[in-house]
């Protein structure tokens, strides 16, 4: 869609976004719903539940050790069903955004030589921030880049 306005000549903005620790904080609360509601059957989405459930982790720095605490959150890192849990877990990120968007899930873009184009964009992060809060994930902010248009460049 980009290349396309560019092309046209349009001004045009893309915002790069990065979800902060991503894998880490998948709360399985937040998860085990979407599982349901990605048709699992009640004995994958219990599977998964269990599987994910009952894990706790302590912090030990030198000699002095932490009580061990529950994981509520993140998926065991390398295994294969991590990414898929982790898709899961962001795939109603874009409900509602703009067309432009919506096919880009993290990269909010789109023409920005009319008010119009502006807002949809704007429209667009606010929408991404309150998916955000909901789903108690955070943008790394520290990663997230606005590029500059073409036109923005050239001056």
């Amino acid at each position: 869609m980009v290349t396309v306005l560019v092309n046209e000549g349009r001004a045009t903005d893309a915002i790069y976004l990065d979800l902060s620790k991503a894998f880490d904080t998948v709360w399985h609360d937040i998860l085990v719903p979407k599982l349901e509601r990605h048709d699992f059957d009640g004995w994958t989405t219990r599977w998964i539940k269990n599987w994910l459930d009952g894990r706790n982790q302590r912090a030990v720095v030198i000699s002095s050790m932490s009580k061990w605490r529950p994981v509520r959150s993140g998926v065991p890192h390398g295994l294969a069903l991590e990414p898929a849990l982790f898709n899961i877990s962001i795939g109603d990120m874009t409900v509602g955004l703009s067309a432009p968007s919506a096919s880009l899930p993290m990269t909010p873009s789109g023409a920005v030589n009319t008010l119009e184009g502006r807002a949809a964009i704007q429209r667009d992060l606010d929408g991404l921030e309150k998916w955000a809060c909901v789903n108690l994930i955070k943008f790394n902010k520290a990663k997230c880049k606005k590029h500059l248009s073409y036109e923005e460049r050239l001056r």
